[in-house]
């Protein structure tokens, strides 16, 4: 089997025992190139300027500074077409749909954009439609779909909803499940908190809606229907934004305030000492601290310190989701209890033969379809994985 998988907005593809191969994208590297040139442009003609107001240490300090780069990121991927991948790609405020032949690395530019994000793609080659995620400024997302050779995605749910995870049902025709929740907004329009998120079918011959599985307590995330007809999705614990009002939270704030009012004095003599004298207020204790990476998982940020169940997982590779994250399966129709496949399960994908592959965010496992379970590597920060069928090395 091969596997491709995401880590850190990087796009990597390997076979078992085999070491992984970085795919990188030719449009994002052309847009940092040339996000560069204009900032070397800009600096060259206010240089002599600044240079001219700032004192000698902090002009040194400002040289050796790195050029800043465009942030480019693959957010999503799955398998298209003739032994292709299809994935959507962030760089800066621009965003859209590429496809890559591995078999000549080449990209190709499907769609691209600066009004709305494109994510959460998944194709279905009958039908020659990609489903994907359209999100915009206003904070809602709806579910879309794009003909293969079309000009932009087009929208197919609307609301004051998030409408996300796309997957197409097998066998099925033109249906897909995805997940949906409802916005709660504020007087002023801002986004105050979400309903917990239920798993819908779309039929369009049918054209209506139908709910699959429902949860008041949990978040039922990244459905997909296999190939035994069950419905597979990930059930995690659903967290209100706003949980009411605590004295305790509201005194400990209340607490902290001198405290973050005497760090914030400090470092702004600090910033001031350093520009002038090229020196700190205090060497000892004073190195920038360097924050932990944070993983954003279907809404949520994570980092390892966060976590109540540090030793969960295998040692090489624990899991930077707790327990409560699981990968359960149930008929359809919510027929019987869900039965738990896994836990600690941040993303999964389901093959064409029922072999099951997820990942708890520091390894990728294997589920095969008489439930032997394995692993297949191990990697940092695995923000998803897709199953593939063979492509060209």
């Amino acid at each position: 089997m091969q596997i491709a998988y995401l880590t850190q907005g990087k796009l990597f593809l390997t076979t078992h025992n085999a070491q992984p191969k970085e795919i990188e994208s030719e449009f994002g590297q052309t847009v940092q190139v040339r996000s560069l040139q204009i900032q070397r442009q800009k600096a060259w003609k206010n240089r002599g300027i600044m240079e001219m107001m700032m004192p000698p240490a902090a002009v040194t300090q400002m040289k050796n500074q790195p050029e800043a780069t465009i942030p480019i990121a693959i957010t999503s991927l799955c398998q298209g077409q003739d032994q292709t991948l299809l994935y959507a790609l962030e760089a800066g405020d621009v965003g859209g749909i590429f496809r890559f032949d591995p078999s000549c690395d080449r990209e190709l530019r499907l769609f691209h954009n600066a009004d709305f994000r494109v994510g959460h793609l998944d194709y279905q080659p009958e039908l020659g439609l990609i489903a994907c995620t359209t999100t915009y400024a206003t904070g809602i997302s709806n579910i879309a779909t794009m003909a293969i050779d079309g000009n932009r995605p087009r929208d197919i749910t609307e609301g004051d909803s998030l409408d996300l995870a796309p997957r197409w049902i097998p066998g099925a025709g033109k249906a897909l499940v995805y997940q949906s929740a409802g916005l709660g907004r504020t007087a002023d329009g801002y986004v105050g908190d979400r309903a917990p998120f239920t798993i819908e079918k779309l039929d369009f011959k049918q054209g209506d809606i139908t709910t699959l599985a429902a949860d008041p307590k949990a978040d039922l995330l990244s459905p997909q229907i296999g190939v035994d007809g069950l419905l597979y999705y990930i059930r995690r614990p659903y967290k209100a934004r706003h949980s009411g009002f605590n004295p305790l939270k509201v005194l400990k704030e209340i607490l902290l305030i001198p405290v973050r009012l005497l760090y914030a004095i400090f470092q702004w003599l600090n910033f001031f000492t350093q520009m002038y004298t090229g020196k700190p207020l205090m060497r000892a204790g004073t190195h920038q601290k360097v924050e932990p990476k944070m993983l954003k998982a279907w809404g949520e940020w994570i980092t390892p310190e966060q976590l109540k169940d540090k030793n969960f997982g295998d040692a090489d590779a624990p899991s930077l989701v707790p327990r409560t994250w699981q990968l359960v399966r149930q008929p359809q129709q919510g027929v019987g209890n869900p039965e738990v496949i896994a836990e600690g399960v941040l993303a999964f994908d389901l093959a064409p033969d029922g072999t099951i592959v997820f990942t708890n965010g520091s390894a990728i496992y294997r589920i095969d379809p008489q439930g032997q379970r394995s692993r297949l590597l191990v990697a940092n920060w695995i923000e998803s994985v897709t199953a593939l069928s063979a492509l060209p090395n």
